[in-house]
């Protein structure tokens, strides 16, 4: 084993030849020596060294070390191919291989030779055996042997296993004697059982026995203590760099907004009032805005960013919508040339399917458009913007992160204003967003009606067939959505199977949508369901943003219980969008578990996005928050949303008081977003 020492944690770490293995380490996790160490184990096997063989330990995992005598081999197919082998006290144990031949074997294990082999210990016809040991370490190799052995996810990223082990094997001692900083977890938060950082990184990936195994989630969240403070003072860095003021777009006038306000059918509800208020105060400030606009289902958003928007044009800078699908970008172009058609503002919409791109983009870059919604289209690099002051992203956990960052690089000196209408518990908003000003929308519209629902099994779907024919003959809508598109042999209901079922019934008044479908095709159904030339509409989430038809009175869920919380609230908000009495019916499959039917529970008795956040949020735990792994969040390395939120106090409590004297603090600061975040992914965390 290499003595590296001398190397900091922060050199590349050294590697005997360049492979397939080495090449997806470095793109994966990064080149450095504490980029390995960064890469948690999902667990540890016993690998269980025994120096004799016992019948205590028939079908266990056993590791001995043996010498090979002689090969057996195999004259039928089916028999294996069997190694005689002996131990240090002559025990004979038989190593047998199916599906192996001869050459193969003995280039595995040569005669003569000693070797450490792990595997499941078995005894046949009064004979030891192992069938295909499961590690085989040559004599001169038997420091890389690991009695307490980590397993890491690796296979997905085409990582061999016993590669990135002895790099990192190799690097240890590099890690046990680089220097570090004075602790910098304060006195007070510090827990009892916890050792320093380097020594938690060192038993987590070389536990020497039992105690350092029952040590194994401590040290992890020690560690995740350390990533979400790193990651605290790394959003203060880009506070700092992002918003310093260039040459930034300023507003100096309201007039627009206040125009539009006057003109509404409807008045602001108190939250949006304050929203934006809180908003004008950020623009009037010398910094960037970014700013998240948080609202329930239905709160009212876009009439705020629509207002943002207006006077950003007012006052002479472009503005540009960002929205994850189509359907929702054409949606907000309707919405804004609708209450916008008195001013003479140069709306465009720029999709996938969007026919005259070059022309769109010869007049942003001449200013002639003064409004561009769109979907990731609108971050195309042929996109020039004459001068840019606003960027909105709506639903912005839908994006990716590197598209995120495509668009908020169009204009260094623009403002950000970003909306969800998933709420975030107040305890992990900080966890993803950091520092973000947050404006949340509790206050629902006048005159929105509550949607009552209700809970069934599978084997009521005949009684909801008849209220789905008394909606239709009131001339009311149906959405029904299912998790999968499947096909008709699937076990479970599909939306293929669902929607055949619906069409012996309803014939031509049902059709259906998902996300595999071409644009063309979904834009197609969607205006027939607008139209009302189709009544039900069978569906994936696809539909779960964005979608307003107010005539839809009916939401029906299947397989409700796969679902997350939030997302059934989403869900559930595309009906009662106009004055219509309106129901949502959750299905479920029988044989429900108690936690999946008080989650239902909870969505029948709730209608606050933000309550149901929370709850979701105990039931679940928040890997689960979502519903589905959205590809905005930031990936962890050790902290664990479900069980680690607890911390998230403590570490802004910490960070705190090391900001408070950063000169003094700077070492340990600055060694933290060392060890978490490289230079180049600031940026894609402050977009996060």
């Amino acid at each position: 084993m290499k003595n590296l020492k001398n190397k900091n944690i922060f050199d590349n770490f050294n590697f005997y030849r360049s492979n397939l293995s080495i090449k997806n380490i470095t793109t994966s996790f990064g080149s450095r020596i504490i980029d390995l160490f960064t890469h948690y184990p999902i667990s540890i096997v016993n690998n269980n060294f025994i120096n004799k063989l016992e019948v205590k330990n028939i079908d266990k995992l056993v590791s001995i070390d043996i010498k090979v005598q002689k090969y057996e081999k195999n004259f039928k197919n089916r028999s294996p191919f069997k190694v005689i082998c002996y131990s240090k006290d002559l025990q004979k144990l038989d190593i047998l291989f199916f599906n192996m031949n001869h050459y193969q074997i003995s280039n595995y294990l040569k005669l003569d030779c000693t070797y450490r082999i792990s595997g499941k210990l078995a005894f046949k016809n009064n004979k030891f055996q192992i069938i295909h040991p499961s590690t085989v370490i040559k004599k001169e190799d038997i420091d890389y042997f690991d009695e307490f052995e980590p397993q890491y996810d690796l296979s997905r990223k085409k990582i061999n296993k016993k590669i990135f082990r002895k790099l990192l094997k190799d690097h240890l001692s590099s890690l046990e004697f680089n220097f570090y900083p004075d602790e910098w977890i304060e006195r007070e938060i510090y827990k009892k059982d916890w050792l320093s950082f380097h020594k938690s990184l060192i038993q987590i990936h070389s536990p020497k026995n039992n105690d350092d195994l029952k040590r194994f989630e401590i040290n992890r969240q020690r560690l995740a203590f350390d990533e979400l403070l790193s990651s605290y003072l790394t959003f203060f860095e880009l506070k700092k760099r992002f918003r310093k003021n260039f040459n930034l777009s300023k507003i100096s006038q309201f007039k627009i907004s206040t125009k539009v306000i006057k003109d509404l059918t409807f008045e602001l509800t108190s939250d949006q009032k304050k929203s934006l208020l809180e908003i004008k105060k950020d623009l009037s400030k010398n910094e960037k805005m970014y700013r998240l606009i948080q609202g329930d289902v239905g709160s009212g958003k876009t009439i705020l960013a629509l207002l943002v928007v207006a006077d950003f044009v007012s006052n002479g800078f472009q503005a540009v919508i960002m929205a994850p699908t189509e359907i929702l970008a054409k949606q907000h172009y309707d919405y804004f040339k609708q209450y916008l058609s008195k001013f003479n503002f140069n709306i465009e919409i720029l999709t996938g399917s969007t026919k005259n791109k070059e022309e769109i983009y010869n007049n942003i870059k001449k200013n002639n458009i003064n409004i561009l919604i769109g979907t990731h289209s609108v971050y195309n690099k042929s996109i020039k913007f004459s001068n840019l002051g606003l960027i909105v992203i709506d639903e912005q956990h839908k994006f990716g992160v590197r598209q995120r960052i495509n668009l908020l690089e169009k204009s260094e000196n623009c403002h950000t204003l970003i909306m969800s209408a998933t709420p975030i518990p107040r305890s992990l908003s900080f966890a993803i967003y950091g520092e973000i000003s947050v404006s949340n929308i509790k206050s629902k519209p006048l005159g929105r009606k509550k949607v009552i629902t209700s809970v069934i099994s599978i084997d009521q779907i005949e009684k909801l067939i008849s209220g789905i024919k008394r909606k239709l003959l009131k001339n009311e809508q149906v959405f029904w959505i299912l998790p999968t598109i499947g096909s008709l042999d699937s076990e479970k209901e599909t939306l293929v199977s669902r929607y055949e079922y619906l069409k012996k019934i309803f014939r031509d008044k049902v059709s259906f949508i998902h996300g595999k479908m071409n644009k063309e095709t979904i834009g197609d159904v969607m205006k027939k369901f607008e139209e009302r030339e189709i009544m039900i509409l069978v569906s994936t989430t696809v539909i779960e943003v964005g979608i307003n038809i107010p005539n839809a009175s009916l939401m029906i869920i299947e397989q409700a219980e796969r679902f997350g919380l939030a997302q059934l609230h989403q869900l559930r908000g595309r009906i009662s969008r106009g004055n219509l009495e309106s129901n949502c019916v959750l299905i479920h499959n029988k044989n429900l578990s108690d936690i999946s039917k008080e989650r239902l529970l909870i969505i029948k008795k709730n209608d606050d996005g933000f309550e149901i956040a929370e709850k979701d949020l105990l039931l679940r735990g928040a890997g689960d928050f979502f519903g589905t792994n959205q590809s905005g969040l930031p990936i962890w390395k050790f902290f664990k949303l479900q069980s680690d939120y607890k911390l998230i106090s403590s570490v802004k409590k910490n960070s705190e008081s090391l900001l408070k004297d950063y000169k003094l603090n700077k070492d340990k600061i600055d060694f933290l977003k060392r060890v978490f975040y490289k230079e180049n992914n600031f940026k894609n965390f402050f977009s996060a």
